[in-house]
């Protein structure tokens, strides 16, 4: 970009220089257009270090969006432990509750079985005389 202008700096002081500017207009003429390239140079400079500063901007904004991404992956992976662990422990504590149940279950049976026991016995042993003395 800046050498486009110095050429046409020095397009625009020769043609100055031919249409007979006095020295003292010259040396204003070009101190103005060596102001004029400092700033374009400065300007340069400034553009520049911009597309630096954006480009490590950007480079910091990758890196703490991957820190977040970590951060959140970790928290859910935290979260879904807690929830398997939590989801164990009332499995464990309803197959516990079952199992009592059942067991009760059994254990009620049992005694419904016991007591009928001595009749369900009375009831066949009337049956087996029964038929024995009917023989």
């Amino acid at each position: 970009m800046r050498g486009s202008h110095v050429c046409s700096y020095k397009k625009i002081l020769k043609i100055g220089l031919e249409k007979n500017m006095n020295k003292e207009a010259a040396k204003v003429f070009t101190e103005e257009l060596k102001s004029i390239r400092e700033a374009e140079e400065k300007a340069d400079a400034m553009k520049k270090e911009a597309r630096t500063e954006a480009k490590r901007m950007i480079e910091n904004a990758n890196t703490e969006a991957g820190r977040i991404l970590a951060d959140a992956e970790e928290k859910s992976k935290d979260r879904l432990s807690t929830l398997v662990a939590e989801g164990q422990k009332i499995a464990s504590v309803e197959h516990d509750a079952a199992i009592a149940k059942a067991e009760e279950t059994c254990r009620q049976l049992e005694a419904e079985a016991g007591k009928k026991q001595k009749e369900i016995v009375g009831f066949i042993s009337e049956r087996i005389v029964k038929a024995s003395v009917h023989n």
